[in-house]
């Protein structure tokens, strides 16, 4: 088939947004001639095109679009870029009409940004439309967000508001009803999306791993013994809950003389933890390893810890919660959003979020009870690792999205 993908974000890369485009751009590729619009903005154009010179890839047509220069300042500040993706997307709707008049494509696949509240240029094409998957609905309690300083209180009720004035557009709910199949990364996502009015919904994860990915995390050694180290990895922000594993660790810490937690990565939100830490008398135990020089260097770290905390207030999808079962460690994280949907209660534990002093001690628990008994730590790591490799494979999505975009087709006409 022609098939054309919206991956404003893309560009060759292993992670996140970009790297989630250009893995739909290779999977599609395999089987069609692939057409993917991209924003010439954030460098994707200057990093996409000279790899493409180095590495062709026959059939693929990538096509680079900004909007007009009176515009270009939203897209290089971090507080305006979702302006500009707003107005790309707008005005993408005349770029892919005329694309489409040319090239009169079987199947049109919204893949970047995956969330659920911005409209989709494709939405007027009148072709077998995939939208997705997409996250972002996924909202903590208020009593989570009430505990954060001023700033980042403001900073959620920002993010809410965005969401509630986006869920009552037209363009929106224009594009939900346009999805031949929309696919949530969540339940909450899903939820959302037929909320929305989108006919047929389904879920898929953004991601998962590949055979490479598998064997790297194979070679890890199991959990070790002596004393429990915690391990929490990814950048400092807010809505990351490492303040919350924290105050679980310190909970658990008076009972365990010798356990540590180690934070990997730097970011804004560093010096509210270390405030956490202090405050919650565990400075010493809480080991700040900062951004580490190399990706084999977190694997190190990773392979010398115990469970993995992620007690995240929102994230859609959580790609290190796969890669610390895929090392065989368990996941200790919230009942919210992409870590809770991807654990099992035999592969980590998903803490009730009734209220944050009840999450942080079901927390402290799971940890004194794998601490204690460091034979349903040894089982659940197992269970962690096959969990992964037979439910979270870039195999298994590739094909469970090759037969969306079969029935996508059949389903149009």
């Amino acid at each position: 088939m022609k098939v054309l993908l919206s991956t404003y974000s893309c560009f060759p890369c292993q992670t996140s947004e970009p790297g989630n485009a250009w893995r739909a751009i290779n999977e599609a590729l395999r089987e069609h001639e692939v057409w993917a619009v991209i924003a010439d903005a954030h460098q994707y154009r200057e990093l996409t095109e000279p790899w493409l010179e180095k590495n062709p890839r026959p059939n693929f047509y990538p096509v680079f679009f900004k909007l007009p220069p009176a515009f270009q300042w939203l897209s290089r500040k971090t507080s305006t870029t979702a302006i500009y993706y707003h107005l790309w997307q707008e005005q993408l709707r005349g770029v892919v009409r005329e694309l489409h008049r040319k090239i009169n494509f079987d199947l049109v696949h919204h893949v970047t940004y995956g969330r659920y509240w911005s409209p989709s240029g494709l939405r007027e094409l009148n072709r077998p439309f995939i939208w997705g998957p997409v996250g972002a609905a996924e909202t903590p309690p208020r009593s989570f967000v009430r505990e954060l300083p001023l700033r980042y209180q403001l900073s959620e009720a920002a993010r809410d508001g965005a969401r509630s004035f986006c869920e009552h557009s037209s363009a929106l709910r224009h594009t939900a009803r346009a999805a031949t199949i929309a696919i949530g990364v969540t339940r909450e996502s899903c939820a959302a999306l037929q909320q929305l009015g989108a006919r047929r919904v389904e879920r898929l994860p953004q991601m998962a791993l590949t055979d490479t990915d598998l064997a790297q995390f194979a070679a890890l050694p199991a959990p070790p013994p002596g004393p429990l180290r915690a391990i929490c990895i990814g950048r400092h922000v807010h809505w990351k809950g490492f303040h919350l594993a924290i105050r679980a660790f310190a909970q658990f810490a008076g009972k365990s003389s010798e356990a540590e937690l180690w934070i990997v990565n730097d970011g804004p939100f560093r010096r509210e933890l270390e405030k956490t830490a202090a405050r919650t008398g565990v400075s010493a135990r809480v080991k700040f390893l900062g951004t580490l020089p190399k990706y084999t260097d977190v694997l190190e770290k990773l392979g010398q810890s115990h469970v993995l905390l992620h007690p995240a207030l929102h994230e859609g999808f959580g790609n290190v919660c796969l890669e610390a079962m895929a090392a065989g460690r368990p996941v200790g994280c919230l009942d919210i959003g992409g870590p809770a949907s991807q654990i099992t209660p035999a592969t980590g534990f998903a803490a009730p979020t009734a209220n944050p002093a009840a999450a942080v001690a079901a927390l402290a628990n799971f940890l004194e009870k794998i601490d204690r008994d460091r034979s349903l730590l040894a089982a659940m790591s197992a269970a962690a690792r096959a969990h992964v490799t037979q439910n979270y494979t870039m195999r298994l999505i590739n094909e469970q999205m090759r037969s969306f975009y079969r029935e996508a087709v059949e389903q149009h006409r």
